[in-house]
């Protein structure tokens, strides 16, 4: 057995998935909106690495990490440039189509006459420079706030240091729309940025001086703060603080717009910034809030067509019925999520429900399901939810949305000690005429509604007795002291979950090695664990064909001599692919499980994850056939090659010479729920036939 296997780069490995979605932002299929939406994806995803991933690597004492920040530095840089190219050729076609930017610079009177009556109205009164002193602190920045910085000097010539030029910093309110749209007497529609409204005013701010430079800055700061759970009494005050302190916590990136050399320096020095974080940009900073832009209304020709779900399960059937009849599989978002959110609704004023539990990761604002929780737990029903306080950038409403439970009266129960909870289940206890019925749910993406119409992921209802009963049992060890044993079905991380797959990746290999012909599909959001990477190696050495989507990471290497047999793919396309679908087949028999838990070191040791398989052979053929439809993607798709770069995927030649038709994974998938649809609207049609009434005799 090697002990050289090959392992990449984490950093820079979610660096190439990020241009991969910066990819998308320059594909001329995509409508002008659509990739005007990737360019805010992915800034929003650097958001997210340089608070997490560049802090963890700023903290780290080993050497190695200091190479691997270099190296991040100059791929997020080159990433950055083709990304601001990028947005200057959308920025040129929206023109073509109407829609412009003004800059300060090209404003006509028409235009200041707006932002003058819009300055006073919103932004006079809430806008408050502050100066910055030699010997004090720097004034408050916040964390990925807009801020904006000005070198002032006096109207009138003074001598001395009265006369030098000063700075000061004022931060842009951040509640307020980030695109502000301006009269237009040209036809289509014009905008400007909030910041450049501020700039163009600013001065009304400081009577008695000129402004004589500026620049826009935003600082990103340290996410990655830990709480010491075992120090901590009270872990809820302790997470409050965790959330106050990334305000003011170290700097990870400094971003800079505009401004000379000597403002440039001075704010540098004064921020106290590592040179090697600024990173400066042509444009607007915080492409993020372009989603805002893409949204605008009335250029829908500049978007792709909806893509509307199916209601799987009929909204006029009792569905506690619909699941006591028969598993169901729901295939999010090409099927809705409504049956989920429906069963918790009815189960709140059920009378004959007598408990929910459900784990609760990251969910929407306005959860529908938190609110039928809250219900359920006024109306007398035992409530017992775990809300993991430590889901990263949704602590705060987490937080939230315990409080709420708890004041409804529901049992919180928040998370489990060092460990991070992501299963994704929900257990629903009824009485019913031949006795107690349990029902659940198990999934691999969050309990969210909103993010269910754009994450594709897989969801399971079921009344199996057997299934059922393991999911209590899951309940009770994660909400009370219940020894964590070995089950049947569910496998449950962090005790047995990684050992299973290595069981069953290992058992693959030894029947490869006798001849069996054996394969492996496995699809996942990211693959980083160094156990089962080496794994996969072996099995690619004894003959196992491995082919492996990921969406994001990937440390393994494939087109090797130890890894010839594996293919690695990733899509990226409107809808963010997060389920987690393993396969394993030898022979005629496959096994199949979903999961909540990615091949990743930390969702296999350091979080309650859970893996299940499906039973139902209608189910096992929905999803082989949905991995065939991933695998055969050849307009979404990249493939990785054996230096770490990715290519995108193009249809080739059959064996005649014929090129290949395009296989889009996720436009088949939409067709098919489309004919789904037209047959429902077929039925509904004939069920609706008026008949007239019998004649009375």
């Amino acid at each position: 057995m090697s002990e050289n296997y090959p392992i990449s780069n984490r950093e820079l490995s979610w660096i190439e998935f990020n241009r991969r979605v910066l990819d998308e932002a320059r594909q001329p299929s995509n409508p002008v909106m659509e990739r005007i939406k990737f360019l805010a994806i992915v800034s929003s995803n650097f958001d997210e690495f340089f608070m997490v991933r560049v802090a963890s690597l700023r903290r780290s004492p080993n050497t190695s990490a200091a190479e691997t920040l270099r190296k991040v530095h100059i791929l997020c840089r080159q990433t950055y440039a083709e990304q601001y190219a990028l947005w200057a050729q959308q920025l040129s076609q929206l023109a073509d189509q109407g829609l412009r930017q003004v800059i300060p610079e090209d404003y006509t009177q028409e235009h200041l006459g707006f932002i003058r009556e819009y300055y006073q109205k919103e932004l006079f009164n809430v806008l408050s420079p502050v100066k910055v002193e030699d010997k004090r602190p720097f004034p408050f920045t916040g964390n990925l706030r807009m801020n904006l910085a000005f070198l002032i000097e006096p109207l009138k010539a003074v001598s001395g240091p009265e006369g030098e030029m000063k700075m000061i910093v004022l931060e842009v309110p951040p509640y307020l729309s980030r695109i502000v749209w301006l009269p237009e007497t040209r036809g289509g529609r014009s905008f400007t940025f909030i910041e450049d409204v501020v700039a163009t005013l600013a001065e009304q701010l400081v009577p008695g001086y000129r402004l004589v430079d500026k620049l826009t800055f935003r600082m990103t700061r340290d996410a990655d703060i830990p709480v010491d759970e075992e120090k901590e009494e009270d872990f809820v005050d302790a997470m409050n603080k965790i959330l106050r302190s990334r305000l003011h916590s170290k700097p990870m990136r400094l971003e800079v717009q505009g401004g000379a050399e000597e403002l440039r320096s001075r704010l540098i020095e004064a921020l106290e910034v590592d040179p090697s974080l600024v990173y400066s940009f042509d444009g607007p900073l915080n492409l993020k809030d372009l989603f805002a832009l893409a949204g605008v209304s009335g250029f829908d020709n500049l978007r792709s067509p909806v893509w509307n779900s199916r209601r799987s399960l009929p909204d006029d059937e009792d569905i506690f019925d619909l699941v006591r009849q028969e598993d169901r599989l729901l295939f999010h978002p090409y099927e809705s999520f409504t049956p989920l959110v429906r069963l918790l609704t009815e189960a709140a004023i059920d009378p004959n429900v007598l408990s929910i539990r459900m784990t609760l990761y990251r969910t929407s604002g306005e959860s529908p399901i938190v609110q039928a929780l809250a219900k359920a737990a006024y109306e007398g029903k035992q409530v017992t939810v775990l809300v993991e306080l430590k889901a990263r950038f949704d602590e705060e409403q987490n937080l939230g949305w315990a409080q709420t439970l708890e004041q409804a009266g529901g049992i919180v129960i928040y998370g489990v000690a060092g460990l991070k909870v992501h299963a994704k289940a929900t257990l629903i206890v009824r009485r019913e005429s031949d006795g107690i019925r349990r029902y659940a749910h198990l999934g691999t993406g969050n309990y969210n509604e909103k993010t269910a119409r754009l994450y594709s992921d897989f969801g399971l209802l079921t009344a199996r007795p057997d299934y059922t009963h393991e999911v209590a049992q899951f309940f009770n060890a994660i909400t009370g002291y219940s020894a964590i044993s070995r089950m049947k079905h569910l496998i449950m991380a962090p005790h047995y979950l990684k050992g299973k797959l290595l069981s069953l990746i290992d058992g693959l290999t030894r029947q490869a090695k006798v001849g069996v012909p054996c394969r492996i599909w496995a699809k996942m959001n990211s693959l980083a664990d160094d156990d089962v990477i080496k794994a996969l190696y072996r099995a690619s050495e004894a003959g196992v064909d491995i082919f492996l989507n990921v969406r994001g990471i990937c440390m393994l290497v494939p087109g090797l001599d130890c890894s010839k047999n594996i293919q690695v793919i990733s899509i990226v396309d409107r809808y963010l692919e997060h389920a987690r679908v393993f396969c394993f087949k030898a022979g005629e028999t496959e096994d199949i499980y979903l999961s909540s838990a990615d091949w990743m070191f930390r969702n296999l040791e350091r979080r309650v994850e859970l893996m299940f398989p499906i039973l139902a052979q209608n189910h096992k053929d929905k999803i082989i056939d949905a991995m065939a439809i991933w695998f055969s993607d050849n307009v979404k798709a990249h493939v990785l090659q054996s230096d770490g770069t990715w290519t995108r995927r193009q249809p080739g030649l059959t064996d005649s010479g014929v090129l290949e038709e395009e296989h889009r994974a996720q436009e088949i998938f939409h067709r098919r729920i489309e004919a789904d649809r037209d047959l429902d609207r077929k039925a509904v049609k004939h069920d609706l036939v008026v008949r007239r009434k019998p004649r009375a005799e």
